[in-house]
């Protein structure tokens, strides 16, 4: 009883003492010092998590391989072929309406030679047959009628095997016409020469000469 008299003695005792003494206050605590590069150091720690995230997220950027092929040995070299061009020119066919002329001599009848083939002294052998052709205009006033104009012989060698040959359409005046004979040469060397001229009613007029040598 005494024992335990004493044992709550001690306690109230304590209490009493730990109730006066003032509470213990801590030590004051420093305040921490600012480091005004830990801003900086946030930032690059952001960004470069940031930059990680990103390349996680965006897909993997192709890299070209360039495969080696094994070598090989260059074909050899074809001479090249010469390439020839024929150029063919394209015959120039004559218009079948004929050229209306507009020049007049003055004369009733009356014609132009424009052109005449064979020409002048071509060489024919002994014996050999040829035609002869004379392009002529009418500048007359009047029209060859077919009805009563021909072309016959004049003059010179005779070298035709027809004298007389009429005349297959009529000719207006301006307008042309081709005047044909059938000739021969003859059998003996020599130069020959004949005249064939158009024949109107009474009108004898377009005088047309050819001569020809005889090998």
């Amino acid at each position: 009883m005494q024992r335990n008299l004493r044992i709550f003695s001690f306690l109230l005792i304590v209490a009493l003492v730990l109730a006066c003494t003032p509470t213990l206050v801590p030590a004051s605590v420093p305040a921490p010092t600012f480091d005004p590069n830990s801003i900086n150091t946030a930032i690059v720690l952001t960004a470069g998590a940031a930059a990680t995230q990103t390349a996680l997220m965006m897909p993997p950027s192709l890299t070209p391989t360039v495969t080696m092929l094994p070598s090989k040995t260059p074909p050899p070299t074809e001479s090249p072929t010469p390439t020839f061009i024929f150029i063919l020119s394209t015959p120039t066919v004559p218009s079948s309406t004929p050229t209306l002329d507009t020049s007049d001599s003055g004369a009733q009848f009356a014609c132009r030679v424009d052109s005449k083939t064979p020409p002048d002294d071509t060489v024919f052998a002994r014996g050999a047959d040829f035609d002869a052709h004379w392009l002529v205009t009418n500048i007359g006033k009047n029209a060859w009628d077919s009805n009563n104009a021909d072309y016959r012989y004049n003059s010179g060698d005779k070298l035709h095997k027809a004298p007389i040959y009429d005349l297959n359409k009529s000719v207006s005046p301006g307008r042309q016409t081709d005047i044909v004979v059938d000739m021969k040469a003859p059998d003996s060397t020599g130069t020959y020469t004949t005249t064939w001229k158009i024949t109107s009613g009474k009108n004898t007029f377009c005088s047309m000469k050819l001569t020809i040598i005889v090998k």
